[in-house]
């Protein structure tokens, strides 16, 4: 038991601590600028592909989104850095960083630039996007709706995810939170070594910001800690991450297992759940010896075929999504899991775990720089008590963390509109004075 323990151990340092590298290979794909309004149009048009293939009106969200938009444009609408007078530059571009494998690869991103004469960039923003309703609609091909926080003097950064962009048909590992961790801060040091070659000057407290909402929180909860904990200081004093704002997302993936057993209820997106064990293959096979993916799964879930439907790398995963969640009988872990999986004494239970628990966001680090986590107490996909356990863990080292409350508590994908909503309404700067209580 012991060597076991130790294996697991040796393998979540080898995870977490890949050596960390300058990027110095940022190829630039494509350049396209834009005025605000062109922007902001290509970024309502993404959105609203995405929505439409998630089934979701797409019109309502347009309209809320929009008027959001306008509103923090009209904001910013004034004085010499008006938008009116800056060119919105976007430049795809390709990097080198490391498989779930720990190979080398060339992975893709977006990075987006306010080009206004004798301005100096003030800030970086470093974007996680939500779980996407298509390997196909990425940031280096797509515009994305966040990018109009360009307009707030903001250099945008967007790590399209492994498994999408230049690695299309790749398996995407869903929560392999450090692994995307790594990549991400490589797409920012590429980013940042683009908009250096194109002699763009930044002002002298120039300093990076980290969000993401659902996957993405998780993702931006990773990177801040892989930037704290990993990443050489002279790259960590490049990138000067201030702050991240983590929205209802999963950082410790095992406890919304453990959650899930002990309410025989998975919420109304069970697909999380089954996209999370999926990723435990791409990401960490090495943890699971012999075992396959039906190894975990009921007989009632391979009769119908999900197994098989996991293991593509296609689109039709957001079928499957479509056609499982808000389903009242898909709630339950039984539904989908082996009764081994669900009991938490059982040998396969506690092999599932020791991979996940290699994508820890909670243990072994206390955060330095403010993580400021928001998640709705009405959250019906990721718990709301997950987030309660990440900040008391976090606190309670001592870590500078705090859990806010949307003013209006609801599902997951509604609260998501009133996480954008506070990006796109407020200034970054009084954003966090706001959330942070300063």
């Amino acid at each position: 038991m012991r060597m076991k323990s130790l294996y697991i151990t040796l393998l979540l340092i080898l995870s977490i601590q890949l050596p960390a590298q300058s990027v110095q290979d940022a190829c630039v794909t494509d350049i396209r600028d834009f005025t605000f309004t062109e922007l902001m149009n290509e970024g309502l048009n993404t959105m609203a592909r995405q929505l439409d293939i998630l089934h979701v009106p797409v019109r309502q969200f347009k309209f809320v989104i929009k008027g959001h938009i306008r509103r923090h444009h009209f904001a910013l609408n004034k004085g010499k850095n008006s938008v009116k007078k800056t060119t919105f530059r976007a430049i795809s571009f390709t990097y080198t960083s490391i498989s779930p494998q720990g190979d080398p690869v060339t992975l893709s991103g977006l990075v987006t630039i306010p080009i206004l004469p004798d301005n100096k960039p003030s800030r970086m923003l470093v974007y996680h996007r939500i779980m996407a309703p298509s390997y196909t609609i990425t940031p280096s091909r797509d515009i994305p709706i966040e990018a109009v926080l360009t307009a707030d003097n903001t250099i945008c950064v967007f790590p399209d995810y492994y498994g999408c962009g230049v690695t299309e048909g790749k398996p995407h590992p869903y929560i392999a939170l450090n692994y995307h961790a790594r990549c991400a801060t490589d797409c920012v040091l590429a980013a940042l070594d683009i908009v250096q070659d194109a002699g763009i000057a930044l002002s002298d407290d120039f300093y990076t910001w980290n969000t993401g909402y659902s996957q993405g929180g998780g993702y931006a909860m990773a990177m801040h800690k892989y930037i704290e904990t990993v990443l050489p200081d002279s790259l960590a004093q490049r990138i000067n991450l201030r702050w991240s704002l983590c929205g209802d997302g999963v950082y410790k993936p095992i406890n919304l297992y453990e959650t899930a057993i002990s309410r025989s209820n998975m919420g109304s997106t069970p697909t999380v759940y089954l996209q999370g064990l999926r990723s435990l293959f791409y990401a960490h096979s090495d943890c699971l010896g012999d075992l396959q993916l039906r190894d975990f799964l009921s007989d009632k879930a391979i009769e119908t075929g999900i197994d098989s439907i996991l293991l593509v790398n296609d689109d039709s995963l957001w079928d499957l999504v479509y056609r499982l969640d808000n389903r009242v009988e898909s709630a339950d872990p039984n539904y989908y899991f082996n009764p081994m999986v669900l009991d938490t004494n059982t040998s396969l239970f506690k092999t599932m775990a020791a991979a996940f628990d290699l994508d820890d966001c909670v243990e072994g680090w206390t955060p330095q720089s403010p993580v400021i986590m928001l998640h709705s107490k009405n959250d019906n996909c990721i718990p709301y008590q997950h987030a309660v356990m990440t900040y008391r863990k976090l606190e309670g080292k001592g870590g500078s963390v705090k859990l806010v409350n949307p003013s209006i508590n609801k599902a997951h994908v509604s609260t998501s509109i009133i996480y954008f909503s506070k990006l796109l309404r407020i200034r970054e700067d009084k954003l966090y004075q706001k959330l942070a209580g300063r």
